[in-house]
C-alpha cells in the first residue's frame, strides 16, 4: 500500500488553497502513489484512526506504513525533501 491521504476541512480556507496543488505535485511527481482524499463527515471518522487533529494534513505511506506526515503549511518541496529518494528507491 502506497498512498498519500489529503486531509481537508469543510470550513478550511488553507485546505482549500492547498489541496489543488498538492494533488497536482502528487500526481505529477509520484504518480504511483495512490492520491485520496478525507473529507467532511469522512474526516471525524478517519481522524482518529490517524491520528490526525487538524487540517489540512497529508500522510504519505511507503508499504502500508506511515513514512511522511506534513500539517497545516507544507509545499511541493518540502514534500520532494522528504519523500523524494525513497520514491525512486523503490520505484526507480
Amino acid at each position: 500500500m502506497n498512498k498519500a491521504i489529503y486531509f481537508r476541512g469543510d470550513q478550511c480556507s488553507v485546505c482549500s488553497v492547498l489541496y489543488p496543488k498538492v494533488k497536482s505535485h502528487i500526481e505529477d511527481h509520484y504518480p504511483l502513489l495512490d492520491f485520496q482524499t478525507i473529507e467532511g463527515k469522512e474526516l471525524t471518522e478517519m481522524a482518529a484512526q490517524y491520528g490526525v487533529y487538524t487540517a489540512p494534513v497529508l500522510l504519505i505511506f511507503f508499504d502500508g506504513k506511515e513514512h511522511s506526515r506534513f500539517v497545516r503549511n507544507f509545499s511541493g518541496r518540502d514534500i520532494d525533501d522528504k519523500i523524494e529518494r525513497v520514491y525512486d528507491i523503490m520505484f526507480g
